[in-house]
């Protein structure tokens, strides 16, 4: 019954929340959902009628939420925390994009939406998430399916066959949590094996500020050269400049209640 009363969402559509404004990207995709259940990992289905952002705050939700879980572990969710974090890379995609994760294939089916992207190449280390992400997001009946591969690998040791078509935007997110991983050593490894000129990765921003936090400089210090160095000493060409709110983005996330651990500051 309350399937049939609240809506599944289409795409996510920037808008202000209190007093920030919307955020500065187009619009994000979302595929149809449906539960699933395999042997460890599930696709649920529930409504909460209130949720926070990753940049912005809490604000009412008016669609129906669905989440991955393992083993009963929650790993990703149609929320407005999970979309905002990916957003500045959905914007970021272009030419050949290899992903690494395919979780619920949210941004495979995003990036494969947009007309500058030519080629999606999905790594992933489960089969058991391939086969069902084939169940509950329909997979094989998008209208892109053709721009996408997926490949069942780790991506840790996962190597870019240097004769096929070069990557040109290489986005990770194969973690669960913000904060609790060795993302920049996880992101060096595989830069190294797949060389693509411009990488992103989830949570990307709260680990910059976070750096930026442990050398000194406080939260509303944060600018686009702190960033810059912090892709300097990690080796990583990571998009989010283009946006020249960005900076802002990345403090309000890392400063955000609703994450664990936030930077004090703004």
């Amino acid at each position: 019954m309350l399937g049939e009363m609240v809506p599944n969402v289409e795409s996510y559509v920037p808008e202000p929340v209190g007093d920030r404004p919307a955020l500065p990207y187009a619009p994000f995709p979302i595929p149809k959902f449906r539960k699933a259940q395999g042997a460890n990992w599930k696709l649920w289905q529930a409504y909460f009628p209130a949720g926070a952002g990753y940049f912005l705050g809490h604000r009412q939700i008016r669609h129906m939420q669905f989440g991955l879980m393992r083993n009963n572990e929650a790993w990703m969710t149609v929320n407005p925390m999970e979309i905002e974090s990916q957003w500045p890379h959905l914007e970021a995609a272009s030419g050949h994009v290899l992903i690494g994760g395919l979780g619920m294939a949210i941004m495979a089916y995003a990036v494969a939406a947009k007309p500058e992207v030519t080629k999606v190449t999905v790594v992933e280390r489960d089969a058991e998430v391939i086969a069902l992400a084939r169940d509950f997001a329909g997979m094989d009946d998008w209208p892109t399916r053709d721009k996408i591969d997926i490949v069942e690998h780790d991506l840790l040791t996962y190597r870019h066959d240097p004769a096929a078509v070069p990557v040109d935007f290489l986005y990770v997110d194969i973690w669960r949590t913000y904060r609790n991983d060795p993302k920049v050593a996880h992101m060096q490894t595989i830069h190294a094996h797949v060389p693509a000129p411009r990488v992103g990765y989830w949570g990307q921003e709260i680990e910059a500020v976070d750096w930026a936090v442990a050398k000194g400089i406080p939260v509303e210090a944060f600018t686009a050269d702190t960033f810059r160095a912090f892709c300097e000493e990690t080796g990583l060409p990571l998009i989010g400049l283009e946006e020249p709110s960005y900076p802002q983005l990345c403090a309000w996330a890392a400063t955000n209640p609703a994450i664990a651990g936030a930077a004090a500051g703004q």
